[in-house]
């Protein structure tokens, strides 16, 4: 066998082997693979009493029980932004920046989707904030089956937000402020 070709099998069994088998052959580079190390999952503890669970689903809505659940979030303007930047993110291409059911996507933006709602109507504003909750959480429940379901994307108060920041865009509109 020539020089170039021990060579060159050197080198095809330098790069076909993995470097950390080697590595660790030596005494001085093993202690990486031999650590002591904590593994938190291994023993499980059980939650504490008192504790909510934050997995799994929340209660399936309808319109009556939407109607009864209450708001627990204060219209403040911290909460507003809030709802506006949620709003922004997943409401804006449908139902436009004023809520009028204007946005890029809809048919009446030159979009391809027909009959995205206005927010900011009379029938809308007299619903009450557990509906708009309702709709946002699973609108398919609601009785709005062309929207999608936003209650794995949207958590937590931010659908609380989300339905001040509508109530404001509603009065903005009653008040002649929206255009």
């Amino acid at each position: 066998m020539g020089k170039r070709a021990l060579f060159a099998a050197i080198v095809v069994l330098a790069l076909g082997c993995r470097p950390e088998d080697v590595v660790h052959r030596f005494s001085w580079f093993n202690s990486m693979v031999t650590q002591r190390s904590i593994k938190p999952y291994a023993m499980p503890r059980e939650p504490v009493e008192g504790t909510v669970p934050v997995t799994g689903l929340g209660p399936a809505l309808d319109v009556e029980t939407a109607d009864r659940i209450a708001n627990p979030r204060t219209r403040t303007s911290a909460s507003i932004n809030r709802g506006k930047i949620v709003y922004e993110t997943y409401c804006l291409v449908c139902h436009g920046e004023t809520g009028r059911g204007d946005g890029p996507i809809s048919a009446d933006a030159g979009g391809p989707f027909s009959g995205v709602r206005s927010l900011v109507t009379d029938t809308v504003g007299r619903r009450s904030d557990g509906y708009l909750y309702g709709v946002i959480v699973n609108a398919q429940l609601m009785g709005r089956g062309l929207m999608p379901r936003y209650g794995d994307k949207i958590r937590g108060t931010d659908q609380w937000d989300l339905v001040n920041y509508v109530r404001t865009l509603q009065a903005l509109t009653r008040s002649g402020g929206a255009r």
